[in-house]
Parts: C-alpha cells; sequence; structure tokens
C-alpha cells in the first residue's frame, strides 16, 4: 500500500502523500535495475551489494556492552569480524568523555592495518543546519588522491551550488560514485554524529547499500536514526577500573578515600578521571561540588597562562562550533582574538605545546578532547560569546560567501552573534540554499526564522518549514509546523498547500482520524477542495468508511484543480480505487496523472512518478513500475531527497518482493523499517511488514512471522483485515485449519475489496489443498466475479484458483504467460505447477527449481510430492548457489567472461570456474543452451 508522496520542486510546493494502496500479494521480480534512494539500490549498471548478515554480528537490538578497559581487546575483535565483510556500519555510543574517540581512533589503526583507507570527519556543534557539512569534512582528504580529486571537486560543487538546481546528481549519489571508483575498501568515519545535519546522516544511511568494500563508522552520545550492523555502548568505568587506571597514571596506588572520590565525581568517565589525575599531580585537591570538578580540572590547566593564550583559545572553540581549526587560519584568528601576529602565534604554540591543542592527520589542529572546547565555550559570557560570533562571521563575509558550504557557516555564526535585523536575513539565505537539496537543514533554518520573523511573515516561514519537513520524512515535525503555520495564515493557496502536508503527515504516520480530521476542518477554508476531498477519500477508505461521495466530489472537481495539487488529488484517487478493487478507475486516474505531470517542474514530475510506480506495484505489475521507477530515478540525480514518507523504499521491496528477490527484499525492509520507525512513519512501516509477512509465510517460515503478526498494525480496516489474514496463513500452515477457517472469515466481514480478493484466493487454495472440491469450486467463482475489475494481481490470483479447481489448462497456460512476461517469478512458478498437475510433468520440474531458489519450502515440498508421484526427479539446477544463478543471468544477458568478472568483481579465472559448475549442475554444455535454457525458464 503506497503512503503519500510528496510534491518536491515547485515554488513552495504543496506536500504530497501517495494514498494508500493494498499491499502487493506474493510476487516475484527477477533482478530489478536498482535505482538510489535512501533504501539503498544502486545504480542500474551496477548489482546492488548486499549488506553482510552474518549472524556472529550483533544489531541494533543486540549492542555490545564494553564497560571498561578490559573489554577493548573483545570489541576490537568484534569490530575486525565487521571489517572482514564490508559493506558494513559501526556505531559507538555513550556519554561525552567516555571513550569514543579513543575507540574509534584505535578502529581507525585496525581498518589501515586491514588495508583500509581511512577517512575521518568530525561534526560539530551548530552542525544541524549545515547541509552535508559533516560529509564534505570527512571526505576532504581525497584532495591529496589524483583518481579522487576531479570527483571530490564535482561532489563539493554540488553541494555549493544546491539552490541552482544545477547539480546533475544528488550529493548522496555523487558521494556513492566517488566512492564506488576508488579502488580498495574505504573506512568513512564521523566523530559526534549527534550533532551532524540530518541530511549527512541520510547520505550515511544510503551509501552502504550502494558502495562495496565501505565500512560507515560513527560515534555519539545519542545513537542517530541508522541502521548499524554493529552498535558498541561504552559504559562507565567500575570502582576498580578507575583503580587501575588511577594507578597506571600515577605510577603508585593512592588512599581508597582518594580512589573514591575520584570516582563518585568522575561518575567513572575515564576523561574525567584523568583530569582528576592531573589535578592531584599538580599539587591540588579532587574538586567535589558537581559540575565544578570536570569543567575545574580542564579550566585549571588551560588558563593557567596569559590573557592572549585564553582570548585565541576561546576564539578557536567558537570558530570549532562549525569548522576545523588550522594554522592556515592563524592570521584570521588572531584578528578575531584582538592579538598581533607574532603574540597569536606564540599564544597557538604553547596550546599545542601544553597538549590543549594537537594535529590532526589533516594538517590542520583540534582540540586533544571536545570537552576542552566545550568547556571554553561555556566559560564564555553571552556578551563575549556574541561579540566572538560576530567577528567570525565578519571574516567569513569579507573573504567572501563563494557557495552554500561558506553561506552556512556564515549563516550560524550571524545567527550566535548578530541582531536581529542581522541574523534573520542570514537565516533566510541559509534556508533558501538548502531548500532543494538538503530539506532538513531547510527546516531547521525556517524554523529559526520564524523565531525572529515579525507575526505577518511568521506563518510563511512556518509553512515552508513544515513542507521542509515533510520533503525531509519527519512527519510529527511536519505535523507540528504545519499546525503552528494554519493558525497564522490567511485563507488562499498557501494555507491550503500546509493543510495538504499535515493531512499527509497525519497519515503516513497512521494518525488516520486525525488526518480525516484535518481534512474536513480545512475544507471550509480552503481555495480548491480536490486535493483535500481526495485525500479525505483515501484515508476514510482505509477505516472502512464510505467515501462514495467523497471521492466523487473530488472526481467532479478535478477540472479546475489548480496544478500543483494533481499530483496530491490523483494519487489520492487512484490510491482509492485500488483499495475498492477498481482498476479500471485506477488506471484512469494514473492515466490523467502521467499525462499532466510533463507540464510540472521536476519535483512535481518525480512525485508524480514515483506516486505511480507505487500505485502500480501495489496491483502487481512490475514492469511498468521499473519504467517509471527508471525515469524518476534520472530526476532524482539532480535532487538532493526523495523517499519522501518511506515511499520509495516501500514501492522496491515491492518490486523485489513481485521480481523473486525475496533474501534481498527481506535484508532491506528490515533495514528500512528501523529507520522509518525511527522517523515515526508508521504507515509505511506496517505496509514493509506485511511484504515481510507475505515472504517468511510462503517460505515457511512460520517462527519468523510469529513476532511480527503479535505487533498490532495500525488501527485501520484495512491493515487489520490484512493482519487477519496473515495469521489464518500461519496458522494454516501449521495445520490449524479451524483457526484459519474462522480468521479468513474475519478478514472476509471487515476487509475492503481488495484484500477480499486475496482472501478468497487463499481460501480456494485451502479448500482444494483439502479435497473439498465442490468448496474451492463455489469459492473459486465468487473471487471470479470479485475480481473482474479488480487489480491485475488479483486477476491473477483469480485465473490460478480457476485454473487448478476447474482443471482449465488454457488459463493456467494463459497465467504462465502474464506471469512470465511481466516477470513474477513466483506466479510463473505457480503457474507451472498448476499445468504439471493438470499432467504436463516438464513443468512440475520448471516449478521445484523456482519455488526452491525463491526459498519457498512449502512450495517446493508441495511440487516435490507431486515429481514423485509422476515418478520425475527434481531439477540439478535446483542445487545452484545464488553466485551461480547471477552468472547466468549475465551470461543470459550476453555479457562475455571478461564483463562478468567486472560486473561481479571478480578474476576471468573465477568466472570461468564458476561456469564449469554451471554446465556441470545443468547439464549444459555451451553459453548459447545456457542462455537458451535460462530464456525458457529451465534454470
Amino acid at each position: 500500500m503506497p503512503t503519500p508522496p510528496a510534491t518536491p520542486h515547485q515554488p513552495d510546493p504543496a506536500t504530497h502523500h501517495h494514498p494508500t494502496t493494498p499491499d502487493p500479494a506474493t510476487h516475484h521480480h527477477p533482478t530489478a535495475p536498482d535505482l538510489p534512494r535512501s533504501s539503498g539500490p544502486a545504480a542500474p549498471d551496477l548489482p546492488t551489494p548486499s549488506r553482510p548478515t552474518a549472524p556472529d554480528l550483533p544489531g541494533p537490538s543486540g549492542p555490545v556492552d564494553a564497560p571498561g578497559p578490559s573489554d577493548r581487546p573483545g570489541v576490537l575483535r568484534r569490530c575486525e569480524s565487521a571489517l572482514l565483510r564490508p559493506p558494513v556500519t559501526l556505531l559507538i555510543h555513550g556519554e561525552a568523555g567516555i571513550g569514543k574517540t579513543h575507540l574509534l581512533a584505535e578502529t581507525e589503526a585496525l581498518a589501515r592495518s586491514m588495508g583500509y583507507r581511512v577517512l575521518h570527519g568530525q561534526a560539530r556543534d551548530f552542525g544541524s543546519g549545515l547541509a552535508y557539512a559533516s560529509l564534505a569534512d570527512a571526505l576532504g582528504p581525497l584532495h591529496a588522491d589524483p583518481a579522487a580529486r576531479e570527483p571530490l571537486k564535482e561532489l563539493l560543487d554540488a553541494i555549493d551550488q544546491a539552490a541552482l538546481g544545477l547539480t546533475g546528481a544528488a550529493p548522496a549519489v555523487r558521494t556513492a560514485n566517488l566512492l564506488e571508483g576508488l579502488p580498495g575498501r574505504t573506512f568513512l568515519a564521523i566523530d559526534d554524529l549527534h550533532l551532524a545535519d540530518a541530511d549527512t546522516l541520510g547520505v550515511l544511511s544510503y551509501l552502504p547499500r550502494r558502495v562495496r568494500g565501505l565500512a560507515v563508522v560513527g560515534t555519539a552520545r545519542r545513537l542517530p536514526p541508522m541502521d548499524a550492523d554493529l552498535v558498541v555502548r561504552l559504559s562507565p568505568l567500575s570502582f576498580e577500573e578507575v583503580t587501575a587506571l588511577v594507578t597506571g597514571l600515577l605510577g603508585r596506588t593512592p588512599s581508597e578515600q582518594i580512589l573514591r572520590r575520584v570516582h563518585e565525581e568522575s561518575r567513572g568517565n575515564p576523561w574525567f578521571v584523568r583530569e582528576a589525575v592531573l589535578t592531584l599531580v599538580q599539587g591540588g585537591a579532587v574538586q567535589s561540588a558537581y559540575p565544578g570538578p570536570r569543567r575545574g580540572a580542564i579550566l585549571s590547566r588551560l588558563f593557567q597562562r596569559d590573557q592572549g593564550g585564553r582570548n585565541l583559545a576561546r576564539v578557536l572553540a567558537a570558530l570549532r562550533r562549525t569548522r576545523p581549526a588550522g594554522m592556515a587560519d592563524l592570521d584570521a584568528l588572531a584578528e578575531v582574538a584582538g592579538l598581533d601576529g607574532a603574540d597569536a602565534e606564540r599564544a597557538f604554540d604553547g596550546l599545542v605545546r601544553d597538549g590543549l591543542v594537537m594535529p590532526t592527520d589533516q594538517g590542520s589542529y583540534e582540540f586533544a578532547h571536545p570537552l576542552v572546547a566545550e568547556a571554553l565555550y561555556a566559560d564564555l559570557g553571552p556578551a563575549e560569546r556574541r561579540r566572538v560570533h560576530a567577528r567570525i562571521a565578519e571574516l567569513l563575509h569579507r573573504q567572501g560567501l563563494s557557495g552554500t558550504r561558506r553561506v552556512l557557516e556564515w549563516a550560524a555564526h550571524v545567527a550566535e552573534g548578530g541582531t536581529s535585523a542581522e541574523a534573520l536575513p542570514a537565516m533566510l539565505r541559509a534556508a533558501e540554499l538548502t531548500r532543494w537539496t538538503a530539506p532538513l537543514s531547510a527546516g531547521h533554518w525556517y524554523g529559526r526564522a520564524a523565531e525572529l520573523a515579525p507575526a505577518e511573515e511568521r506563518g510563511v516561514l512556518l509553512a515552508r518549514q513544515a513542507l521542509s519537513y515533510w520533503k525531509g520524512s519527519r512527519p510529527a515535525d511536519a505535523l507540528r509546523a504545519g499546525r503552528a503555520a494554519l493558525a497564522l495564515l490567511p485563507q488562499g493557496r498557501r494555507h491550503t498547500r500546509t493543510a495538504h502536508t499535515m493531512v499527509n503527515a497525519a497519515h503516513s504516520m497512521g494518525q488516520y482520524e486525525v488526518a480525516v480530521s484535518l481534512a474536513a476542518e480545512q475544507l471550509p477554508f480552503c481555495d480548491d477542495p480536490t486535493a483535500l476531498l481526495a485525500q479525505q477519500a483515501v484515508v476514510s477508505t482505509q477505516l472502512g468508511l464510505d467515501s462514495t461521495e467523497l471521492a466523487g466530489r473530488a472526481w467532479q472537481a478535478l477540472p479546475g484543480c489548480p496544478q500543483e495539487d494533481l499530483v496530491i488529488a490523483l494519487s489520492a484517487l487512484a490510491g482509492d480505487a485500488i483499495i475498492k478493487g477498481r482498476w479500471e478507475e485506477t488506471e484512469r486516474a494514473l492515466d490523467i496523472l502521467l499525462s499532466a505531470s510533463a507540464a510540472l517542474p521536476p519535483a512535481g514530475r518525480l512525485a508524480s512518478l514515483e506516486s505511480a510506480a507505487h500505485i502500480l506495484a501495489s496491483g502487481g505489475v512490475r514492469t511498468r513500475t521499473l519504467g517509471l521507477l527508471s525515469q524518476a530515478e534520472q530526476i532524482y540525480r539532480g535532487l538532493g531527497w526523495n523517499n519522501i514518507a518511506g515511499q520509495h523504499v516501500r514501492t522496491m521491496a515491492v518490486v523485489r518482493r513481485l521480481g523473486g528477490e525475496w533474501e534481498h527484499a527481506l535484508r532491506d525492509i528490515r533495514s528500512d523499517a528501523l529507520a522509518l520507525s525511527d522517523a515515526g512513519l508508521w504507515e509505511n512501516v506496517a505496509l514493509l511488514r506485511n511484504i515481510e509477512l507475505d515472504i517468511l509465510l510462503d517460505q515457511g517460515r512460520y517462527d519468523e512471522a510469529e513476532p511480527l503478526l503479535a505487533d498490532p498494525p495500525p488501527n485501520c480496516v484495512l491493515q487489520l483485515s490484512l493482519r487477519a489474514m496473515f495469521k489464518a496463513r500461519r496458522a494454516l500452515g501449521l495445520g490449524d485449519r479451524a483457526t484459519a477457517s474462522r480468521l479468513l472469515d474475519e478478514a472476509l466481514a471487515s476487509g475492503p475489496p481488495d484484500v477480499v480478493h486475496r482472501v478468497l484466493g487463499f481460501r480456494v487454495m485451502m479448500y482444494e489443498s483439502a479435497g473439498d472440491v465442490e468448496a474451492a469450486q463455489a469459492a473459486a467463482i465468487t473471487l471470479a466475479e470479485a475480481a473482474r475489475s479488480g487489480t491485475p494481481r488479483a486477476r491473477m490470483i483469480s485465473e490460478l484458483a480457476s485454473a487448478v479447481v476447474f482443471k482449465d489448462v488454457a488459463r493456467a497456460e494463459a497465467a504462465l504467460e502474464s506471469a512470465r512476461a511481466d516477470g513474477l517469478k513466483f506466479e510463473e512458478g505457480r503457474a507451472r505447477l498448476v499445468l504439471g498437475v493438470l499432467g504436463d510433468g516438464a513443468q512440475l520440474v520448471r516449478a521445484h527449481g523456482i519455488f526452491t531458489d525463491l526459498g519457498a519450502a512449502p512450495w517446493a515440498q508441495r511440487t516435490g510430492r507431486r515429481l514423485k508421484q509422476a515418478g520425475l526427479a527434481p531439477t540439478r539446477a535446483a542445487a545452484l548457489t545464488p553466485v551461480e544463478r547471477r552468472v547466468i543471468e549475465l551470461v543470459a544477458g550476453g555479457l562475455s567472461n571478461p564483463q562478468i568478472a567486472d560486473e561481479l568483481h571478480y578474476s576471468r579465472k573465477t568466472v570461468e570456474v564458476y561456469l564449469s559448475r554451471v554446465y556441470a549442475k545443468t547439464g549444459l554444455r555451451s553459453r548459447v543452451e545456457l542462455a537458451l535454457a535460462y530464456e525458457r525458464g529451465e534454470v
């Protein structure tokens, strides 16, 4: 079921959210061209790399606790194990000073010893509004690599020119292409991810699915909304570990009273333990009043120096909020600190000599620990802090605001040091620069600007903030900003478009009643009712309410609908029709949508294509979906965002389900569901879980399905009826026919037509397998009548059901032809099974091979029994490994051995070995025979 997409690139584009359509049935799709999204598919010319799922690598649900130094070797061994199988994501988290940065440095050293190229970046305190700042910081050292210099320049230029919409490829795509083009493996680390801008986090989530040989590693005080293969949680030191650390630092063991005081005041934090010990060494007493010991231990050393050193250190601490410090900036730093060149150089040398500022591998300098900078910054009074930021802003402006990154840095300092009259234009400039390619950064700046803007302008800024958060898939933030905006906005276009955003946001969060209520409340105030009526209709249908009048009014109003509202209105109407089982009406809405989209700006066209793809996939249509996604990709490459509300990742999961890439689909679903859950996108979380259940149940993995079924779905009739159907399938798989029959009755009683079609199809199969021919035929007749106007998926279910119960070879052959034409592997297997049952033994062999490849154990077992009865043996090709099957696909695609080697990143000799194994297993003797057998579906 699609969730609403947004209408991206238009002047203040309206939100656009894909109407919810029913979850697709079991389908299959061979190898879809991977399209870049936050879900991570790869470019069409590259196979999507698999994320490692090694059982010894705990995911976010199973972090590795590392309470103290004694655990460090074990943690490093786990990190080494993970790094052996990239792509991989590692996260290290814990409180400030707990040792995250130290462990990261050890992991970086380990990665270097394993042959990784190590890139290290630092997220900064004002980073939430600095789009892609952390990413650019980490990639900076690649300037020294001749092979990477030009792609890196293009990436940074793309970020700097983001506001112009002329980038040619989104930052995420450019970054993936850059890293994928580097030889060997890359370790991309960012310290303090909790400070990173949300757009950088989006890129980091995307990269591991697109770039082979990549390790993404980060430290954070709070875990960011990213999926991880290994999470290390650092805990405070125990008293015994504090004793060991103090003894090691002092060379002797002090009294237990001192040790207990250090342990208590440091709270087991290694950094503060060391600071306390240094204070002891200098002859001071351990302080006791919190937070005095923490700041005091640091500042007692830091400020035992002249005023010039202190001033320079404070400027460094303020500048660090947006960028690393460096010797190249010393003259500028001196100017801001009010020092002459000689005094500044002496002060800087003193900071380095005392170990408070240290050189980095990139030739710049950083504080020895972030807490040093935090203590310095906190020591600045409010007036002095504003003065320092204002001077930095002046300096940046004088140096020239060339490009988005420099403007954002300047705006961050103006926001902290300028007057309201100075800060507001800077914030608005930052927001406008990022609104198209970094929507979450734009949302940050619009929100800050709204705080300073006059009352008459505040509503507009809040509306833009709501739209930015919606484009960035943050529905709760979008809903909050939208409510505030509607309270201030007069009636008119902006008011109406903001209402669209709010309905979409509530819908995507699974707050169906809120969405319906919002639409009804705002209808009297909108300048055109079409889109709101359509939105209200589709959500009402999900709730099981009669939306006939609402949908009819929306269709009647469609001729006068403003062009910028068409994507929302038509997507919602198509979604409403598909749930109601009216495919002709669905296609009518999609045809109008795609025709109208040609005149829309790029963002509107992107939303149209993705909306249509979402709905077509939900109807069980694969080839057209892939065509639309391919068109959408060309537009996406020029923007910095997509996948609004998780719509794209759900569409790709459906396409992979349809095409038979079941393990790939499961892997991505489990990863994407975590990200969508963190964002509060419960509607699409549930839809992803439905696809996962569909696959698991057809694979007979009933134990894995059980916890998913126990988790309650969003509270709407559509989701509840789907859940009842899935529970019935599991019950039947476990042999409990009575429970299965009761649950099917529940789903039939409450479900909308598209769910009813699926339930009836399953009921036919249940009766047929029990030998109740009369009941099976009656159910098949009911299904045929009901599915006549339904989706292609519903009609396929009906054709297969009628073919088997009425022994209709022609219907089975027609179903097989349709399945093969659209690449629906599971349906192809089912059609071949029906034909085999009706007497064609060769079809049984092929069906068994398909079900075995899919991991559909119950279906393979059923086919195996039929093969045994017919005196046939399963095809030897069923023993093919995934790599061998991929080699066959590439041979059938006409690739030579060297081309296959390049595609799979293997040597030519390895490809030859795999081909030899394929020939041995299949009994085929040449590439031509192999290609023909693949085309006929025999391997």
